[in-house]
């Protein structure tokens, strides 16, 4: 039996704690899921080289929340969405595969694969108090009817629940049932729940002086480790080997005829099996102030361990606290009480704003960071070089050992217990970033984009670095990916400086503000100061624009309005522009994270149309000079285009993700920018139409009808994690003549730099001479017809209520 911890995740700039238990049965425990979390999963297929397996979303069936915010659940509704469309994929080709197999095949096969009474997986989730109150809150922008969700708040214990196993096993026979059960609590974690609830002073003058906050940590255990059957021992006995020794190692007594006395034998199991050892304990412990470890240490189940008293013997603790916490004193001396022979993980958290923007920790999505240094190297201006981060790595005979990501450590066999070091190799290196220079100078992009970048004529140095002060115009990409998580893209967030320095988001998918950190972080002069850029930088960002309702366009507004209102947002609120039903859905949100209140203020985008006037129109002229005009088109309910005149870059329209719109490209005549969804290459019209995207080659008659000046293609499907292929018709020379962009994670745009961005794309062509299919989650785990999977109501857009 093998069991470990594997870390995903740890604080960075672009993402916070999460790690998973996997139990010897092979099920899986996702404890906290933050912004970008399934992303991390798709990371761990770079890193089997290493003897790591590949990690899969839908192989997770619990998920354990430590508090309510969005370092903790920002990345979970969409890693809702993926388990259960993958989930829903798996039950069809297992309905394919067993239609002619007869009922008893169907029975077998739904008793090994723990499917539920309509063949879909379960998922647990276990949270403190608001839990529950955040999960309903998410039917205003998505569903999974057939996609059963157990949720549980505050003190639980799994072990006390009453036939859970039933609960994943409808079609099974009573037989396999039992047996599945029986197996099932033989070789799984169970888990118990130590909540903890404390106060804070709030910020807000809206709000009252106190608010309370729940905390959850958790204390998971195996159950007792049954002894190795001793075979030399049976041989000795004179055991015949087959059935008998099986019944030997389930515990029972055996009789039979010794072959070399002729006489009956009985011969007992404790005669050939070891005795067994106490299970596996492990805790993940959550305390961000010393007020919650107060109540940690009252808890019964931690003094049971401190004192001995425990069945279990605890192997390893998970600290996610603050440096500052777990460095005290007084959280020391707790940590002594529990014996030398536990090892304490450290997943430190950030206690501020200040904190995370400071934060130098590795990020976890490497993929992601090789393309941007590789990028970076064509152009350091349009593709600024990504902060790399060194991950410090603690030597593993410590008893305390410093966590990074896609590091792990094995719980069973306990003869192997400890880090794999093969996991703890540095995800980044200096010797790595010169191989990437080696292979983008060997690929010819950087010969290639010299010579391109030499014949552009317009100054490519950004504006505000030439000293005059006269623009500050930008546009920062911080995801270009559709909704399937895509371990070279994030999803879809855009930034746009005005020349005033104030700012506005073009969608804010999971991870933007991450992102965003990322790249200013990256641009910063060494002598500036990180915190004093974020501040400025967050409280620029005076508007923000939601095209429509699914998740991966505006997960991201939880830790921007969170963050935003840690440094005095309420005194001035974000202008919201957005769909009715996100408003719905944030009204309920801040009943549990209520720090949010008061930090925006709700523009319906349909209070946009033409020929409509809003009041809040005023400020948006007054704080960023701009004035805007939606559209509503073809996608979801509730989808809209907008277009801004009054940007740095002149009259820029944004598509969100739709069909191809007459109406938008009318009301955007004349744009100098046009920002458009590319979802699927030429040839792939047929799934465009049934998903509501556009294809490359429609995205570019839009612009054409549109007139606009340059064309920025951006959403590509994870089919495309490089660049598309682009079929255009040369006998079109209006088509032809276009100006095209494709977009990248990172890629930062200046009005000045803007026609060179449009040039580089054979450089970056370079970069990527193979186009294969990125390692997804539904690539990897079903093989289904597209056709049977897009007459699935709901798989490709998230709508109504959950």
């Amino acid at each position: 039996m093998t069991a470990s911890i594997r870390i995903l995740t740890a604080s960075s700039l672009d993402s916070s704690p999460s790690l998973l238990l996997v139990s010897p049965n092979g099920s899986k425990t996702l404890i906290n899921c933050g912004e970008g979390c399934q992303r991390s999963f798709l990371e761990s297929s770079s890193t089997n080289a290493s003897g790591v397996g590949t990690l899969r979303v839908s192989s997770v069936n619990r998920i354990c929340i430590t508090h309510i915010g969005h370092e903790a659940l920002g990345g979970m509704p969409g890693m809702i969405l993926t388990t259960a469309d993958v989930a829903e994929a798996a039950a069809i080709e297992f309905k394919q595969q067993n239609n002619d197999k007869g009922g008893e095949h169907i029975k077998r096969t739904a008793s090994s694969t723990m499917l539920s009474n309509d063949g879909i997986p379960d998922l647990e989730i276990v949270g403190p108090v608001g839990t529950k109150t955040f999960l309903h809150s998410l039917r205003h922008f998505m569903r999974r009817d057939r996609f059963n969700v157990h949720t549980y708040e505050g003190q639980f214990d799994s072990s006390k629940l009453n036939n859970t196993s039933q609960r994943h096993v409808g079609h099974a026979n009573k037989r396999a049932k039992k047996k599945m059960q029986k197996d099932s609590e033989e070789n799984s974690f169970s888990v118990e729940s130590i909540p903890v609830c404390y106060t804070v002073v709030s910020n807000q003058p809206t709000q009252s002086q106190e608010i309370t906050k729940h905390v959850m940590s958790y204390v998971f255990t195996s159950p007792p480790i049954p002894g190795k059957f001793l075979i030399e021992k049976a041989r000795e006995l004179n055991v015949p080997m087959g059935p008998l020794c099986g019944q030997l190692k389930a515990g029972n007594s055996v009789t039979f005829i010794d072959p070399q006395t002729n006489e009956e034998k009985t011969v007992h199991s404790k005669d050939v099996v070891a005795k067994e050892s106490p299970g596996v304990g492990v805790a993940v412990v959550y305390c961000p102030n010393i007020q919650v470890l107060g109540g940690l240490k009252a808890s019964k189940t931690f003094r049971a361990f401190e004192n001995n008293e425990s069945t279990v013997e605890l192997d390893a603790i998970v600290h996610l606290t603050p440096k500052t916490i777990f460095e005290s004193g007084a959280y020391q001396s707790w940590c002594l009480e529990f014996g030398s022979g536990v090892d304490h993980i450290t997943l430190h958290v950030a206690e501020s704003v200040e904190e995370r923007a400071a934060n130098n920790g590795a990020s976890p999505f490497i993929s992601a960071m090789r393309g941007g240094v590789r990028r970076s190297f064509v152009h350091d201006g349009l593709f600024p070089m990504p902060e790399i981060a060194m991950p410090r790595n603690d030597d593993s005979k410590r008893c305390i050992i410093e966590g990074c990501p896609m590091m792990e450590y094995l719980l069973m066999p306990r003869s192997k217990r400890g880090l794999n070091k093969c996991t703890m190799k540095s995800l980044y290196s200096g010797t790595e970033i010169d191989d990437l220079r080696g292979e983008v100078h060997t690929a010819g992009a950087l010969k290639l984009a010299h010579t391109i970048a030499s014949s552009v004529q317009a100054d490519t140095i950004p504006v505000e670095q030439n000293g005059n002060g006269s623009s500050l115009g930008e546009l920062i990409f911080t995801g270009t990916g559709s909704a399937v998580p895509c371990k070279h893209r994030n999803v879809t967030g855009m930034y746009v400086r005005m020349n005033n320095g104030n700012s506005m988001l073009l969608d804010v998918g999971e991870g933007t503000v991450g992102q965003l950190l990322q790249s200013w972080k990256s641009t910063l002069p060494k002598t500036a100061s990180a915190v004093d850029e974020y501040h400025s930088r967050l409280h620029g960002i005076k508007a923000v624009w939601i095209s429509h309702p699914h998740a991966d366009h505006h997960l991201g507004l939880l830790r921007l309005l969170s963050e935003r209102s840690a440094i005095g947002g309420s005194s001035d609120p974000v202008v919201l522009m957005a769909p009715p039903n996100m408003f719905a859905f944030l009204s309920e949100y801040q009943l549990v994270v209520p720090e949010i209140k008061g930090n925006y203020v709700e523009l319906d985008c349909r209070d946009l149309f033409c020929g409509q006037k809003s009041p809040l129109c005023s400020r948006l002229r007054d704080e960023l000079g701009i004035s805007c005009t939606s559209v509503q088109v073809m996608h979801c309910p509730y989808s809209y285009a907008i277009v801004i005149d009054g940007t740095a870059f002149g009259r820029l329209a944004y598509s969100g993700d739709c069909r191809p719109s007459s109406q938008f490209a009318a009301a955007g005549y004349g744009a100098d920018v046009i920002i458009h969804e590319a979802t699927f290459e030429d040839g792939m019209k047929e799934e465009a139409v049934l998903k509501k995207h556009s294809t490359v080659g429609e995205a570019i008659e839009i612009a054409c009808k549109m007139d606009a000046k340059t064309l920025i293609l951006t959403h590509f499907s994870q089919r495309y994690p490089k660049i598309p292929q682009v079929n255009r018709n040369e006998s079109d020379a209006k088509a032809m003549a276009v100006p095209v962009a494709f977009a990248f994670d990172f890629m930062r745009v200046t009005p000045t730099s803007l026609p060179l961005a449009t040039m580089l794309t054979p450089a970056l062509r370079l970069l990527y001479p193979g186009q294969e299919d990125d390692a997804t989650e539904g690539n990897n785990d079903v093989i289904v017809d597209p056709k049977e999977l897009m007459a699935i109501p709901g798989m490709f857009s998230a709508q109504g209520i959950l």
